[in-house]
């Protein structure tokens, strides 16, 4: 059988189906009829030969592919050769085509669904729970606010030398050493402009504003916030928070209050120290290195930074202070069943602390910044 578009010859196991003339766009609909004449018996090979095309576009390349997928969907074998290079790349395009559309209509399986269904419903579970936790916390500081027992209180002045003055050790030392830090980075820099006398300015304004209240706030969340994390998680396991319940006593006013506001009224004054631990590092660099005097510093440092600088970094301690006492005591709440999740909750306290306090930080920094502070 033969037309203007093609001429088969049946042949045992094979069907030969010669492709010939113009498959353009034009003759779209003629294509269409032509191959519908294609019809193999059952198990037959069928082998578009493609050397007699005089010309070819898209549209005829899609016409020729789309019945040889038919084919393929009737479990019959089809396949296409002696294609000249200049028309071989129009079916190369429409199998390219059909291949990302396959792909853009690949449905989404039923188990991905249900594993991306669980991750939210256990992700909205868990954001409620934690909201709710931290409202009952805040309730429970305004309730010790308002009515401070004994206990509170003592409680209150323990965590304040438990986390401030046990700590001012290591955090002036690290200070002291960012201190140094700074000051060789800047001296460094700045000498090449014959301006080495401003490291002095770049130390004291950086430590006052910035470096200061961030590093103290850093070790107090590895210090202090993996401390209130576990201390409360091993009481969670112990039952000691329901053997309190019993009692009549509520724990977010005898464990959590004491602890946030202990840490509130510490880190402010473990801010000062290390201003002051920082400054000095910078001195012992400025004296030691770069030929500059104690009165020289001292008077270079009364000049570059007044007092809103101070009050700046001094504004954030609390701030920082709320943020990883609330972290941590509610991840040392949440804990359950067993001491692998005592370890996981409190790493958690302690990386959600610094995130925080990273992202407070940026938000005074914008807030500062646009006051003209």
């Amino acid at each position: 059988m033969s037309n203007a578009f093609l001429s088969i010859e049946n042949q045992p196991g094979r069907l030969i189906v010669n492709v010939k003339g113009h498959w353009i766009f034009d003759q779209v609909l003629a294509l269409e009829d032509a191959t519908a004449l294609v019809l193999p018996e059952a198990g037959q090979l069928v082998t578009f030969q493609c050397a007699g095309l005089e010309d070819i576009d898209i549209a005829g390349a899609w016409v020729l592919y789309d019945r040889s997928e038919q084919l393929s969907e009737l479990g019959i074998k089809s396949e296409l050769t002696g294609f000249k290079a200049g028309h071989f790349k129009f079916l190369q395009h429409v199998i390219d085509a059909a291949a990302i559309r396959e792909y853009e209509q690949t449905p989404v399986s039923p188990q991905r669904v249900k594993v991306l269904r669980r991750t939210v419903e256990k992700l909205g579970r868990t954001t409620a729970t934690s909201i709710e936790d931290l409202g009952t916390i805040a309730r429970s500081i305004l309730d010790g606010v308002r009515r401070p027992s004994l206990i509170m209180v003592g409680e209150t002045i323990k965590q304040v030398y438990f986390t401030g003055v046990q700590a001012i050790p290591v955090v002036m030392v690290i200070t002291f050493l960012i201190g140094i830090v700074t000051a060789h980075q800047a001296a460094g820099q700045l000498e090449k402009f014959g301006a080495t006398v401003l490291v002095v300015d770049l130390v004291s304004i950086s430590i006052t504003r910035e470096m200061g209240v961030l590093l103290a706030a850093i070790m107090v969340a590895g210090r202090s916030g993996s401390a209130f994390a576990a201390a409360l998680g091993v009481m969670k396991l112990n039952e000691e928070v329901d053997a309190m319940r019993v009692m009549g006593l509520n724990p977010n006013q005898v464990l959590v209050i004491p602890r946030i506001l202990g840490l509130v009224i510490a880190l402010p004054i473990l801010t000062i120290f290390a201003d002051i631990a920082g400054i000095a590092g910078g001195a012992l660099i400025a004296m030691g290195s770069m030929g500059i005097s104690g009165l020289q510093f001292v008077e270079r440092v009364a000049y570059s930074t007044d007092l809103a600088d101070f009050y700046v970094g001094l504004s954030k301690a609390p701030v920082f202070a709320l943020l990883i006492a609330m972290v941590a005591t509610l991840r040392g709440l949440q804990v359950k069943s067993s001491a692998e999740e005592l370890g996981l909750k409190t790493t958690m306290a302690v990386v959600q602390s610094i995130f925080m306090i990273i992202v407070a930080d940026a938000f005074f920094a914008t807030l500062f910044t646009r006051m003209g502070i």
